[in-house]
Formats: C-alpha cells, structure tokens, sequence
C-alpha cells in the first residue's frame, strides 16, 4: 500500500508541472500571435503614414503651382488671348486636383479604422475569455 501512495506522488508532481509547461506554452504562444497581430498593424500604420505625407505633399504642390498659374493668369490678362486661356486652364486643373487631394485626405482621415483596432479587439477576446466571458470556439 505504501508503494501505491510513493507512486501516485510523482505522477500528480508530474502532471502538476506538465500542466505547468502546457500553460506555460499556450501563454507564449498567445503572447506570440498577439505580437505579430500588433507587428502587422504597426506596418500598416506605416503605409497609411506614407501614404498621407505623399498625397498631402502633391496636393499644396499642386496648390502652390496653382495660385503662381492664377496670379500670372491675372497679370497676363491684358496680352494673347491664346496663352491666357492656356495659363487660365492650367491653373483651374492644377486647383481642382489640390481640391481633390484635400477632400480625400479629409474623408481618408475621417473613415479610416483607429490604430491598432485588431490587437485591442484581440486583446479583449482574451480578457473575456479568462473571465468565462466566451467560449474559445464562439
């Protein structure tokens, strides 16, 4: 009898730190996917930063050359009727692209998703779950 209990011993201890690594790896493993979630939204918070600086940069470059076409549309009213109309059409597409450039940078900021929304609805998946929230498979 003393030999049954001696054995059942060391196979609880050794369930008890099986159990242990297992917990132990599901945390890493966790911890690794929410990284790599987070990792993914940093590149493209990234993007969407370069994205914003070049589409912001060609619409005042595109005003800045459209207001210089303006002006000399004015100075040059008084000469050929030709040039004017060329200057004067230059001009009103080079401010309707800065126009356009500026509208879609304001509705681009306005619907874009926040920064890092799918590490944070993760991160609450998780903290639900350990509080019996949610089942793993729902």
């Amino acid at each position: 009898m003393a030999d049954t209990g001696s054995d059942a011993g060391p196979r609880r201890s050794e369930g008890l730190i099986g159990s242990l690594r297992r917990v132990v790896q599901t945390l890493a493993e966790v911890l690794d996917t929410r990284l790599g979630i987070l990792s993914t939204e940093i590149a493209e918070e990234r993007l969407n930063l370069t994205r914003l600086i070049l589409v912001a940069l060609a619409a005042l470059f595109f005003l800045q050359i459209g207001v210089f076409l303006a002006v000399l549309f004015v100075v040059l009213a008084v000469s050929d009727a030709n040039r004017l109309a060329a200057i004067g059409v230059a001009a009103a597409v080079l401010l309707l692209l800065a126009a356009g450039g500026a509208l879609w940078l304001r509705h681009w900021l306005r619907t874009r998703p926040p920064m890092f929304a799918t590490t944070i609805a993760e991160l609450r998946k998780d903290r639900d779950r350990m509080k019996g929230g949610h089942e793993p498979g729902a």
